[in-house]
């Protein structure tokens, strides 16, 4: 992140500057890793050619969790909440208590640099060259920049049926209008454009392309514009997917996103995972037994982040946080990184003076009233965000003759995409920490007794000291989260009960735990090792002394 100019930013304004330039561009991204000297790979390369790089902490091959930041491209919080976790580690701010943490800052480049780039042009594609209007034509009505301010806003058409009206406390901000109130319309909005092919639509086919989070296999969106032509065409998709089915020893994977499962947890079936047959129909609730570890998720970062109010979808059509989950199997976790509450609000000396009094009135102001676009809006003006909100000014357009229109609002880019001042106090590095004092631990007790002649009886209690299962109850039914294996290193002739190699099934955390017992020809062995593992687990290896 650009810790000079946020702290800039932070105590005074950023005239002359467009807000958006706070913001890290692909080609900063890799200066920025370059000069903090973190371990780093590349993954893969988007459509246009730009790398896809994952900063590695810790081992390759230790239990893991996989961070991504704004795989949908014109989420920017997402990348700068990466780099910052980025920062935290390497500055040792916060801790890995001894796990790795694999974090993909920029999964989606391509979309990326057109927010960043001319108009800040805010989309989810990347540089996919496509006929989203299904007209035999590509790219053919794209973003126009109508007053020629840089920037793509929106419009509003005067209109007394309209669902919009100004707001009543800024006039540029328009707010809903509440039918059963009998409010009267003043305008209709749209996204600054106009149609330039003739089929009634404004900016339909513009820039590509293909949306990353709508490209991945599960809950795929097969007809939906932006989708691609089939399940994860897209090398940003395969990237990431490669990346994980690589690294079995990720245990969950956290996205910095749009969307959020965090304060609303997907919903789940009320069976247990014993009751699911075989072959299995497609999953579209989370087996029974893993609620528990999502509350757990839930309640870690509300402790760190109180009186958030979020509202935003927990899952999508073809999405990277689903598909980790009901496809990969690994713990999947949703967030958005910041909070329109977040937006402290400026007041004078005379509204402070006045709070008693106005006690009373604020009892009966709709809470409506306080919403992130009107927060947004006091946020630009305060801090003279150059770019953020565009005042509303009148033009000539060739699609609406005769109606009154105007060019200003939000800056499309700016709805989810703040002054990085806001989230300053974001604790989503302390939060990704947090998870790591979750995983699985495995304790194991062992008992030895002689039968008769070279026959011993070995019986192993392995208890889950850790905060969560060995293995999700989606990871054992997907099968791509491996089980808990006990391996000896004696030969498998010397078995006569059980075997070298034994997979478990999941065990409960909090002090879950499974007995296993094994009778052995110990003849021409005085002992004997074996380890417990799983590559989301700390292996455990003890000796067997026979005769001891």
């Amino acid at each position: 992140m650009k810790r000079l100019l946020a702290l800039f930013l932070i105590s005074g304004s950023c005239l002359g500057q467009d807000y958006i330039n706070q913001y890290t561009s692909h080609a900063e991204m890799l200066k920025q890793l370059k000069q903090l000297g973190v371990q780093t790979q590349q993954i893969g390369t988007s459509r246009s050619g730009k790398s896809i790089i994952v900063a590695q902490f810790g081992d390759k091959s230790s239990p893991a969790i996989l961070v991504t930041g704004n795989v949908d491209g014109d989420y920017l919080v997402g990348t700068e909440l990466a780099m910052r976790l980025i920062e935290d580690l390497k500055s040792g701010k916060v801790t890995r208590n001894g796990k790795s943490i694999f974090i993909v800052p920029m999964p989606n480049p391509d979309a990326t640099s057109f927010i960043l780039g001319k108009n800040g042009y805010s989309t989810t594609f990347n540089h996919l060259k496509t006929d989203d209007d299904n007209d035999l034509k590509i790219n053919e009505d794209g973003p126009n920049d109508l007053n020629n301010d840089g920037f793509i806003s929106q419009l509003r058409i005067s209109d007394s049926s309209g669902p919009y009206k100004a707001s009543e406390q800024d006039a540029s901000l328009l707010v809903k209008v509440d039918r059963l109130k009998n409010e009267a319309g003043q305008y209709r909005l749209l996204n600054e454009g106009k149609d330039d092919d003739g089929d009634g639509k404004l900016d339909e086919d513009g820039y590509g392309g293909t949306a990353i989070n709508k490209n991945f296999t599960y809950n795929y969106d097969y007809f939906g514009i932006g989708s691609g032509v089939n399940q994860a065409s897209e090398p940003e998709t395969r990237a990431l997917i490669d990346f994980v089915i690589d690294h079995q020893n990720i245990l969950m994977t956290v996205n910095f996103s749009k969307y959020d499962n965090l304060h609303e947890n997907w919903s789940a079936n009320k069976v247990l995972v014993s009751e699911y047959k075989r072959p299995l129909e497609a999953f579209d609730k989370m087996p029974k037994e893993d609620v528990d570890g999502y509350k757990l998720f839930t309640y870690l970062w509300q402790q760190a982040h109180k009186d958030w109010q979020v509202k935003a979808e927990n899952r999508g059509r073809g999405t990277f946080h689903d598909w980790a989950y009901f496809h990969g199997g690994r713990w999947s976790i949703a967030t958005n990184g910041w909070n329109f509450k977040q937006i402290t609000i400026a007041q004078s000396a005379d509204v402070e003076k006045n709070k008693e009094a106005d006690v009373e009135k604020n009892k009966n102001t709709s809470a409506s009233e306080d919403t992130k676009e009107a927060r947004l809006v006091t946020n630009a003006k305060e801090k003279n965000l150059q770019g953020a909100i565009i005042p509303w000014t009148n033009i000539s357009h060739p699609d609406f003759v005769n109606e009154k229109v105007e060019v200003g609002g939000f800056r499309l880019a700016y709805l989810n995409n703040p002054d990085i001042s806001v989230f300053a106090e974001t604790k989503s590095s302390e939060y990704i920490t947090s998870l790591t004092t979750l995983f699985p631990e495995l304790n194991v007790s062992q008992s030895v007794k002689k039968i008769g002649k070279d026959l011993y009886r070995v019986t192993l209690k392995i208890k889950n000291i850790g905060k969560l299962p060995t293995q999700s109850a989606m990871g054992k039914l997907t099968r791509w989260m491996l089980p808990v294996r006990v391996q000896w290193n004696l030969p498998k002739e010397q078995f006569i009960g059980g075997s070298k190699r034994t997979l478990l099934a999941p065990i409960a955390a909090h002090g879950g735990q499974q007995e296993i017992k094994w009778l052995i020809n110990t003849k021409g062995f005085n002992d004997a090792s074996f380890e417990v593992s799983s590559p989301v687990i700390d292996a455990v290896t003890q000796t067997v002394n026979f005769g001891a």
